[in-house]
């Protein structure tokens, strides 16, 4: 039998053999063409994009971390001032935010990642992808300030993506309420994914509990809110309520320094 990896007169031309009349020639401009071509298809036709762009934003903030703990120095800075620790987030605000996108290990992320795809990808069809990733950033901020507020946890630091993803569960779960349809499989899927962890090591639940509460406000304020603009885009009304739930969010939790 032929190697197909060889070169030479003893057998066919092998896939990277320059003779190989079927091998790939695309330069890397074409290349980066074709997928910027794909790229946009997807986006017109409200695909996950925004979906992979977290996580791969996620994966590639996890590998930095993970590479960073070989220099401890260095890893202990980069943690100072990413990980919402709440009795220092006033001085450092924007932990409230990228403490969402850390993870504490490999079965963290991989858990975090794959509810975020699944629930991703549906939702993003639904809001389209700028309200979509607005609805992931005010649940991350919604659930990191439940999380610092909540008694007891003022030294207790805490990372992931989870409290934002237990916010798009929630609006997730009141589209399908407000349009009538079940999908039992996609349920009982996030629910092994988001709920069973709970159960399994340190797992910060009032991050979740406040995610979920906020997604679900926002979806149902999307739906529900003010009659004047029950006829405004997704992106319009995403912009008003989600701009006002992340200012009502952040003024009560900057009120509760001075409690």
């Amino acid at each position: 039998m032929a190697n197909p990896f060889t070169r030479g007169t003893s057998g066919p031309a092998g896939p990277w053999d320059p003779r190989n009349p079927n091998r790939n020639t695309a330069s890397a401009g074409e290349r980066w063409q074709r997928f910027t071509r794909r790229w946009s298809n997807t986006w017109r036709m409200n695909g996950p994009n925004m979906t992979q762009v977290l996580v791969a934003l996620n994966v590639l903030i996890f590998l930095v971390d993970s590479l960073l703990r070989f220099f401890p120095r260095l890893s202990n800075i980069f943690l100072s001032y990413t990980v919402l620790v709440p009795n220092f987030a006033y001085a450092r605000p924007w932990t409230l935010l990228t403490s969402a996108f850390l993870h504490g290990g490999i079965l963290h992320i991989l858990m975090n990642m794959l509810s975020l795809y699944f629930v991703g990808k549906e939702l993003e069809k639904m809001l389209g992808h700028c309200a979509f990733l607005s609805m992931y950033l005010v649940s991350a901020i919604g659930a990191n300030v439940v999380y610092a507020l909540w008694p007891g946890m003022g030294m207790v630091p805490a990372v992931g993506a989870s409290g934002a993803i237990y916010g798009l569960f929630a609006a997730m779960m009141t589209v399908y309420n407000r349009i009538g349809t079940r999908s039992q499989s996609t349920l009982v899927l996030l629910f092994f994914l988001l709920v069973v962890p709970i159960f399994f090591g340190n797992v910060a639940w009032q991050a979740h509990l406040g995610g979920f509460i906020t997604g679900g406000a926002l979806s149902l304020l999307m739906m529900h809110g003010l009659p004047a603009l029950r006829t405004a885009s997704i992106h319009k009304r995403m912009s008003i309520y989600g701009s006002a739930l992340t200012v009502l969010l952040l003024g009560v939790w900057v009120a509760a320094a001075f409690i």
